[in-house]
């Protein structure tokens, strides 16, 4: 019967979370990517002519630059590098400032606000699960109280390992060592 120790406890925990959020928060921050490529259309876009003709190395390219939305500062990230405005890639030079109620401002910011809402959920998700695999210290306790997690959790328990012992002739080792001892000699005095 394997114990469930600190470090067990938290591969489980990250193992049920994956299970349930990754693909999800995958699908939500490629969704705030694109709406950050409408957004680098929106500053550069009709500059991006004029930009790519500078000499090369005039402007860097840069994967992510800042914006600010009713006066909240944003780290929009690309999809890939791209020529960005001097500075833009430096949190306290912004590409634009938004009021907040332009249209492409408002989807960027729904699209910010599911990823952070999926981000919630997953703590307090592993705030619920954490307490149950706490209070188990067998796999055995943990399939009593938990039995449906054992889809996923059943991978961490070891098996006991049966010992496969080596073929040994047992009469050639008799043999030599002289055994059984049938008699007991007395010594001669």
């Amino acid at each position: 019967m394997s114990r469930l120790t600190k470090s067990l406890r938290e591969a489980m925990l990250e193992t049920i979370l994956s299970h349930a959020f990754d693909a999800k928060q995958k699908n939500a921050k490629q969704q705030e990517i694109i709406a950050g490529e409408k957004v680098y259309q929106d500053i550069y876009g009709s500059h991006l002519i004029a930009m790519e003709s500078l000499p090369k190395g005039f402007l860097e390219k840069s994967s992510y630059f800042y914006i600010s939305i009713a006066g909240r500062s944003h780290c929009i990230r690309l999809s890939e590098s791209r020529l960005v405005g001097c500075r833009h890639d430096n949190s306290y030079f912004k590409a634009k400032l938004y009021v907040g109620d332009e249209a492409i401002a408002i989807e960027y910011q729904k699209a910010v606000d599911v990823c952070e809402d999926f981000d919630i959920k997953r703590k307090q998700m592993s705030r619920e699960i954490n307490p149950v695999l706490e209070s188990v210290h067998t796999f055995k306790k943990l399939w009593e109280v938990w039995p449906e997690s054992k889809s996923l959790l059943e991978k961490f328990e070891e098996k006991p390992t049966i010992a496969i012992l080596p073929a040994v002739q047992v009469n050639k080792l008799n043999a030599a060592l002289g055994l059984p001892v049938s008699e007991v000699k007395e010594p001669q005095q």
